[in-house]
């Protein structure tokens, strides 16, 4: 059997311009405080392996605080006979790695370029359990699909693949920038057991036999990269499908909340209240979890101090005093959603384009027409969380006041 920890786009040294300096040094050392703990974990969980699937820093911030890091958290897992496997990505390719070159461990093993790196994985008995071969980027735009390079398996003991790759059909690929684009059916054929994935942030298992996986980035580092990050451990034997189980390794957590209701809302500690009971809500959704937070609020609907919110100034103010209040490191107020209070009924039966539009929206709500032919323009729908149909009365809910608030003069 062989065991191993894959986990991939850590960005080190990531610059988080525009924040805070406080906030900013926070991020910078939550990404170095999940990297350390995934080390720790390969080493409590007595791991063959620890493979990292690209991206592992930022090349054009790489800094000698974070090499000096580097060299001392792989040093911490080959003197415990732990083997190392680094295939480089876009954001630390070859060219990077060649001109700032640590010096790595002895049991790092590198690929930073298309030529296929091809490692023995040993267990802590000195067992000889499997093999990882690796591929990295030479460069910072690799248009080629890599998969090809790949050696076939030619053994009875596990094989992984080591990749940094956009595979095009995979949840959020659409985000990420088209380098070294591949497809599942590319990698399923090449006979490996195991495809340890990078580049796409959010986890995902795109194949079960053979196992393909992204594994997240470790760290969330924007608002679109909420919920928990960390890495996979994974074990392999005999033929046997992969175990894969996720690890939460992120101390700081992204989190969107939509807040409405508000007509009530008339003073700032309202308004507080408001998003604070919100925020309880959507905290006992994970009872017990455990993270520092940086929170985003979206304001929406009909609000008696829309006009207040639209003051940059003001807006400041409710974000300091809602990181106190919710115990965050940072909250951002989001208020384009905001609008004078409106009662839609009051226009519906208008004979002109609001009146229209209104019944429009309604009858997409309701399910009238053909919802299908929205698939392919849908930002944010997923097909395996809920239909067409849900996902477009969702995102309609409340879109009716938005509408007689943008085309009626408010008083």
């Amino acid at each position: 059997m062989m065991r191993f920890l894959h986990l991939a786009d850590v960005h080190l040294d990531t610059p988080f311009a525009g924040r805070e300096p406080e906030v900013r040094t926070r991020l910078r050392d939550a990404v170095r405080e999940a990297f350390r703990r995934a080390v720790d974990l390969a080493l409590e969980e007595s791991l063959d392996a620890f493979v990292i699937a690209g991206d592992l820093f930022d090349g054009e911030t790489f800094t000698f605080e974070t090499e000096r890091f580097l060299v001392e958290q792989l040093g911490r897992l080959t003197r415990r006979g732990v083997t190392v496997v680094y295939a480089t990505g876009n954001h630390d390719p070859g060219e990077e790695t060649a001109r700032r070159r640590p010096e790595w461990p002895d049991g790092v093993h590198v690929a930073d370029g298309s030529h296929p790196v091809r490692v023995q994985v040993h267990d802590r008995e000195g067992r000889f359990t499997g093999w990882i071969t690796a591929i990295g980027h030479a460069t910072a735009r690799e248009a080629a699909d890599l998969s090809p390079r790949f050696p076939r398996p030619d053994g009875f003991l596990p094989e992984v693949a080591v990749l940094h790759a956009q595979v095009t059909s995979s949840n959020g690929a659409e985000a990420h920038d088209r380098y070294a684009p591949t497809t599942v059916d590319a990698l399923r054929t090449r006979g490996f057991d195991y495809w340890a994935l990078g580049h796409v942030h959010r986890r995902q298992e795109l194949l079960s036999e053979p196992s393909i996986h992204y594994p997240g980035n470790l760290q969330g580092r924007t608002p679109a990269e909420s919920g928990p990050r960390g890495a996979l451990i994974v074990e392999l034997a005999g033929g046997r499908p992969a175990q894969v189980r996720f690890r939460a390794l992120g101390p700081v957590r992204w989190e969107t909340i939509d807040v409405g209701g508000l007509d009530e809302a008339e003073s700032l500690d309202a308004l507080i209240r408001a998003i604070a009971g919100r925020w309880r809500e959507r905290l006992d959704d994970e009872p017990g979890v455990r993270a520092d937070w940086m929170v985003r609020v979206r304001l929406i609907g009909g609000s008696p101090l829309w006009r207040v919110l639209r003051s940059e100034e003001e807006r400041h103010t409710l974000e300091s005093e809602l990181a106190l209040e919710l115990d965050a490191i940072e909250v951002t107020v989001d208020a384009e959603a905001i609008h004078a209070p409106v009662d839609p009924e009051r226009h519906i039966d208008r004979d002109d384009a609001l009146g229209l539009a209104l019944h429009e929206l309604a009858r997409l709500r309701e399910g009238g027409g053909d919802p299908g032919r929205f698939e392919s323009e849908l930002q944010g729908w997923d097909p395996r969380e809920c239909t067409v149909q849900e996902y477009l009365t969702r995102l309609l809910a409340g879109a009716d006041a938005d509408l007689v608030s943008r085309m009626v003069r408010s008083d």
